[in-house]
């Protein structure tokens, strides 16, 4: 199972001397603009909105968040389906691995609702393990991502290969869940075509759902696997152009105790609302990238009229995925 370390925010938070805050470059916050015909595919239209009085809208509305996680999953599959078009086509346009990150809801609860669950929603506290998450990552997988594909659940990838699970749909597009720093070498033998060649085709895409591998592979393995280290280096450098994150969808909280949710829809911009989705606060370019944990929590601080609280993570890459705490 992943759990947080324990008593993480504590020693985050020791220093017996306060330190400086840092203030980075402010990157500007957009609002929404007219969708690309790629885009209007994905999450449907609303160019052509028009006020109750007839009028066109002055600001282009947007389509909400899901609020479900099976409504998330849903999104994905139509992003998955632009990108597998795209594929057989041949457009260069279109990313060939890719991943996805799919909500999901609380552990040993109940319910499909989004809740804000940590970073990546890695902190919820699987009683079962990964067994018990890929048990429900499954679920929302083969019921809302892949409904309509004519896919074939093929197993674990190896025994040995912890929750990490494997679809086929069709010659065009693999699936497999979970890749992490553990489990690194088994996810490159497949990217490498060890596991079968057609996920080398340039008409095949290769989605990731919910990775856990952090930053570059500079954690991948034990520390005596120097080769394992730079053979993941190489294949997860940004160089690539490969594993963008095509869709996201991720209720997020800053220290102030403001909520909302991020959203990503290849190929649009991050997009974050409200707690309740139904205003759209805050928007990255994809060239800007992802969000950062700062960038997300001085957003919605200021939309819900929150002070900052002391402390914040800069970038989730240098901090750990379980205790991710943002102001």
């Amino acid at each position: 199972a992943i759990r947080p370390p324990m008593n993480a925010s504590a020693t985050m938070n020791a220093s017996p001397a306060p330190i400086p805050r840092a203030v980075p470059a402010p990157r500007r916050r957009r609002r929404p603009s007219p969708r690309s015909p790629v885009t209007r595919a994905v999450l449907g239209s609303s160019d052509d909105f028009l006020a109750a009085d007839g009028t066109s809208s002055p600001t282009p509305p947007f389509r909400p968040p899901p609020s479900l996680c099976s409504s998330a999953a849903t999104e994905a599959r139509n992003v998955l389906r632009v990108l597998r078009e795209g594929a057989v086509e041949g457009d260069p346009a279109v990313p060939r691995r890719v991943r996805v990150e799919l909500p999901l809801p609380p552990a040993d609860v109940r319910t499909d609702e989004m809740r804000y669950l940590g970073l990546h929603g890695q902190a919820a506290d699987w009683s079962g393990g990964m067994s018990q998450r890929l048990r429900v990552t499954k679920t929302y997988v083969e019921e809302n991502m892949l409904d309509g594909y004519d896919w074939e659940y093929l197993g674990l990838l190896d025994r040995d290969a912890d929750g990490m699970a494997v679809w086929t749909c069709g010659e065009n597009m693999t699936v497999v869940t979970h890749p992490s720093d553990t489990t690194m070498r088994f996810f490159l033998d497949l990217a490498d075509g060890v596991y079968g060649e057609r996920v080398k085709k340039k008409d095949h895409v290769l989605v990731v759902v919910n990775a856990f591998w952090s930053g570059n592979g500079e954690k991948v393995g034990q520390p005596w696997e120097f080769g394992l280290k730079k053979r993941a280096a190489v294949a997860l450098a940004p160089e690539t152009g490969d594993w963008e994150k095509v869709y996201v969808a991720r209720r997020v909280r800053s220290a102030a105790g403001a909520e909302g949710t991020l959203r990503r829809a290849w190929p649009g911009r991050w997009q974050l609302f409200d707690a309740e989705g139904v205003a759209l606060i805050g928007e990255w370019t994809p060239r800007e990238g992802e969000p950062s944990n700062r960038e997300i929590a001085e957003t919605l601080n200021e939309a819900a009229g929150a002070a900052d609280a002391a402390g914040f993570n800069r970038s989730s890459v240098d901090t750990s995925r379980d205790t991710d705490v943002i102001t």
